[in-house]
This record gives structure tokens, sequence and C-alpha cells, in this order.
């Protein structure tokens, strides 16, 4: 009885230890990814570094933009906006006629269009730039696999 009790309090301990660990290695976040591979395109050791390196240069860039648009709409809009696609989705609304009513309970100004705006455009120069770096370190054969491949997740 007395050996039970000693392996269970090691184990009780072992584990109160291991826990707050492997809490703190989920909490550490990865990387902002700029550019996901489609599936079956294998990469060269040499195209794996300059994809990594493309992921450094932009990754951020991209977060950053993602982190400033999504700053733009108020806590308060975002919260009418879901009630509003909440009680037109319960009044049996569906597609164009719950987006509407979500953009009408939205409320956007004058002002926060503009900057979404300059967001969107910021944006899509990123991607537009981020693609035209991915295709030129690919091979004509890849380039190929590339127009018609699914993204890996």
């Amino acid at each position: 009885m007395k050996k039970t009790l000693t392996i269970l309090t090691a184990c009780v301990l072992a584990v109160s230890f291991v826990t707050p660990v492997m809490a703190a290695d989920k909490k550490k976040k990865k990387a902002p990814t700029a550019v996901k591979v489609p599936m079956g395109i294998e990469l060269t050791a040499d195209q794996k570094t300059k994809l990594d390196a493309l992921n450094k240069e932009f990754g951020p860039k991209l977060a950053e933009c993602r982190k400033k648009a999504a700053g733009i709409i108020t806590a308060d809009q975002k919260k009418a906006r879901a009630e509003a696609v909440k009680k037109a989705k319960a009044d049996g609304k569906k597609g164009k006629e719950v987006q509407a009513a979500a953009n009408a309970a939205l409320a956007i100004t004058a002002d926060q269009k503009t900057q979404q705006a300059e967001c969107k455009k910021a944006m899509q120069a990123l991607n537009k730039e981020i693609k035209t770096q991915f295709a030129a370190l690919l091979t004509d054969d890849q380039k190929a696999k590339l127009k018609g491949g699914k993204k890996k997740k």
C-alpha cells in the first residue's frame, strides 16, 4: 500500500511539472507563413531555403496588414454584425440577404471604408510580390503543377 501511494505521488508530481511546460510550448506562435506550397509540388533543399527566406520576409508584413485590417472595425460594430447575421439566419434568410443585413448593421463610416480600401490595396500588392517571387524559384514542371494544384494545410 505504501509503495502504491509513493508511485502515485510521484506520477502526480511528474504530471504537475510537465503540464506547464507543454502549455508553454503551445503558446509559442509559429512565424506567419506567406507562401503555402500546393500539394504535389516537391521542393528541393535549395528551394525550401529560399521559401523559408520568403516566409521570413513577407510573413510578418502580411500579419501586420491583417492585424491593421482587423483593427479598423470596432468591437461594438463586430458585435452588432454578428447579432444581425444570427437574426437574419433565424429569420430564414440566406446568402446575399444575410450579407446585406450584416453590412447594414455594421454601419461602416467613410473613414473606415477608406482605411479598408488602403489595407486591401497593400495586401494585394504584397500578395502579388509574394506570388512573383515564389513562381521565380520554381522549375517549369513545378509551375505547370502549380496551375492545377491544391494548397497544403
